[in-house]
């Protein structure tokens, strides 16, 4: 009955895995159900555990857990859009009943499930012939947000503080998205990124200066103070987009978001930001590698958005971008020739990188400072090596790639790693958040 009276929540009853189990329970609530239909309602929900585990997913508990914080819901959207003293009672109520009824429902142990099954009216022997699934296998898709006592009345709080700072849908299960355009399979124009690059700012090297930079900026995104649109400029394989992405991996869980734009989409700017000013989180809009030709519509939708444009840009929007032109526009001699009004050609190419309020520079480093980031790369994983022998190829991968950059160390260190038959740095193994003995 607690089940069948699910309001704010009804929603997680639709999920496959969700609703087997709940016609499982229905059919093991009877005095007397055809025993047919009672191994039939017990194979669907193992089919259902099954394919959760094949998934990476932890069983029935995380399949509730991740319908309830994942998919949009209209409790979803009011959670994320109110302040929590501000939120109807009526809400908090209806959904601490149903995450409590969720709980209650995955929280039996599927030999209970046989047993019922069994005073229901199958037959012992059927019962005996009917696998027992494993409650805690298979979560290996980690959520450290994501917690087995949210499926409390108590979690309701909990539950409506995480819509509060990750927002709701796409933009909670997902750290990062791209932009593909709106269509039916992508109704907001966004291809949600689960596992993002796991580039992480400590395990970068150099240019501490405009890392640091560039973490305090978005810090101040965070909290809710003004923050700055950056672009980040300099030389090729510098570290310019992987220090935006590691961004990422370490300010995921405080609600940053990123969405990337392929510049070919940046006339869709107005857009996006009219979809992520209704949203909770701060995101960064990244523009990697921005380099454009003489009046065309992106420059002029990038321009417009970054300052010039009617409509404000959203308090809890940035936007990162980088380029490996200072003026991100092409200039070519031919136009100082002929253009009469060349100054005002000229401003006007130099207006957009002058529109980013901060813009930090990535330099190639010297050829010491080359060799410093190939020894830490080798260090932190693991790898031994003579370094006088070793310098020589370091300098000479140098001569046959153009040059020296983090790019360049990163595939010598690769090249290293592989003749040595080093495994690559894994990560510690995380414990599983649904213990069986919690289950």
């Amino acid at each position: 009955m607690d089940l069948e009276c699910m309001t704010a929540l009804r929603h997680v009853m639709d999920r496959p895995a969700i609703a087997a189990l709940y016609r499982l329970a229905c059919a093991c609530a009877k005095d007397y159900e055809d025993p047919g239909y009672l191994t039939a309602c017990y194979c669907d929900a193992y089919n259902a555990w099954l394919s959760a585990a094949a998934k990476g997913k932890g069983g029935f508990a995380r399949e509730a857990l991740e319908a309830v914080l994942f998919e949009e819901s209209p409790a979803a959207l009011m959670c994320a859009r109110t302040e929590s003293c501000r939120l109807p009672y009526s809400l908090m109520n209806a959904m601490a009943h149903d995450l409590e009824a969720l709980g209650r429902l995955t929280a039996i142990e599927p030999a209970m499930f046989l047993l019922l099954c069994e005073r229901a009216g199958m037959p012992g022997k059927t019962a005996a012939r009917l696998p027992v699934w494993e409650p805690a296998m298979g979560a290996g898709c980690f959520d450290p947000r994501v917690d087995r006592s949210m499926l409390t009345r108590e979690g309701a709080r909990s539950v409506a503080a995480f819509f509060r700072r990750h927002g709701s849908g796409l933009f909670a299960s997902c750290p990062g998205s791209t932009w593909v355009g709106i269509s039916e399979r992508y109704p907001l124009g966004l291809r949600g990124i689960r596992e993002p690059d796991p580039i992480r700012l400590e395990d970068m090297v150099l240019y501490e200066r405009e890392r640091g930079v560039l973490v305090e900026n978005t810090e101040r995104l965070l909290a809710g103070r003004q923050a700055c649109n950056v672009l980040l400029y300099g030389d090729k394989g510098t570290g310019k987009s992987a220090t935006v992405k590691a961004l990422l991996s370490s300010l995921w869980l405080e609600g940053l978001r990123i969405v990337e734009v392929p510049l070919a989409h940046l006339t869709n700017l107005p857009t996006i930001f009219s979809i992520l000013r209704e949203q909770p989180g701060k995101f960064i809009v990244f523009v990697d590698d921005l380099a454009f030709n003489d009046s065309c519509p992106e420059y002029t939708a990038l321009k417009t958005v970054l300052e010039g444009g009617l409509e404000a840009r959203p308090a809890n929007v940035v936007v990162y971008a980088t380029s490996n032109r200072r003026n991100i526009v092409r200039q070519r001699f031919s136009e100082r020739q002929d253009d009469v009004n060349e100054r005002d050609t000229l401003e006007e190419k130099f207006s957009l990188a002058d529109r980013f309020d901060l813009r930090l520079t990535f330099l190639a480093p010297s050829q010491e400072e080359y060799f410093t980031i190939v020894r830490t790369l080798l260090d932190a994983r693991g790898v031994e090596y003579d370094w006088d022998e070793l310098m020589p190829r370091a300098r000479q991968w140098t001569v046959s790639h153009n040059g020296c950059s983090p790019r360049i160390a990163r595939q010598f260190a690769d090249l290293i790693l592989g003749e040595k038959g080093a495994a690559e740095p894994q990560q510690d193994a995380v414990q599983d958040e649904f213990p069986e003995d919690q289950l």
